[in-house]
């Protein structure tokens, strides 16, 4: 991950080579004097050195939360996606960057309903701390092309990932995650019975309320009223997803919605 960024990938290299050529000097003149002083010297390097790793490995992750991330938070999945593959190009080769790369775009992709290259970035997700996120891919596809039976396959795949969590915060939203999924697949199946109560508590309770969960919601809310029959209280749901949804598939579904209401009138 630091090496997304040249600044914090030199900073990285020049604190780690200087604490390696503090501890073989300290090494070679205290080695003379004391044979344990060899120790004394050694580990705490060593604690340095993952400290330095984490520090700058954190600095990467905030850069890349606030410069591209948020893009996406705020509706603006082209720019996402374009920011992240001039991000990555030419580092997402082996290793646990691929996978982390490829769950990113999977979010932008599916953003734009690109759902035939949010399985193509699946199929590249392999690392074992990234497979969470492949999951819930998989279940937004599997969703989108009708395939219950696989979708809801899945969602057990990622229950067992997400006991599993020890974060808190992560564990959390993969819960949410799952719950959305169970709520869109029995919507599909024309059970309704809680679905507005929870699209609606996600939308009171969610913080921060980034414009993307906005209005993903507040699509999934109107889509439900015109299902149960009740297009006049969808219209406001339609209308803020239309109004904020940027260039995502949120603002497209939520036009041609309002669109279809008005020609029904």
């Amino acid at each position: 991950m630091i090496q997304l960024y040249k600044k914090y990938h030199v900073g990285y290299m020049c604190v780690g080579i200087a604490l390696i050529v503090c501890m073989v000097v300290l090494m070679i003149w205290l080695g003379n004097k004391h044979w344990y002083a060899l120790l004394l010297v050694f580990f705490p390097t060593i604690l340095l050195i993952m400290v330095n790793a984490t520090v700058f490995t954190r600095l990467t992750s905030k850069k890349l939360n606030n410069e591209v991330l948020l893009l996406l938070s705020n509706c603006e999945a082209n720019r996402y996606l374009a920011e992240l593959k001039s991000l990555f190009e030419g580092k997402a080769k082996q290793g646990v960057i691929v996978s982390i790369y490829n769950t990113l775009l999977a979010a932008g992709y599916a953003a734009i309903d690109d759902y035939d290259s949010v399985y193509e970035c699946c199929r590249k997700i392999t690392a074992k701390n990234y497979q969470f996120g492949r999951s819930q891919s998989m279940i937004d596809y599997y969703i989108k092309k009708d395939q219950i039976d696989q979708a809801q396959n899945e969602i057990e795949v990622l229950r067992q990932i997400t006991a599993k969590m020890r974060n808190p915060k992560i564990r959390e939203t993969s819960e949410i995650n799952i719950r959305n999924a169970e709520y869109a697949i029995r919507i599909k199946q024309g059970n309704y019975e809680g679905a507005e109560e929870h699209f609606k508590k996600m939308l009171d309770t969610t913080k921060p309320l980034y414009p993307l969960t906005k209005v993903s919601y507040s699509y999934s809310l109107g889509r439900l009223l015109v299902l149960k029959g009740e297009p006049e209280r969808a219209k406001d749901y339609f209308q803020t997803a239309y109004e904020l949804g940027g260039d995502t598939k949120y603002k497209r579904f939520a036009g041609e919605q309002l669109q279809k209401l008005e020609q029904d009138i």
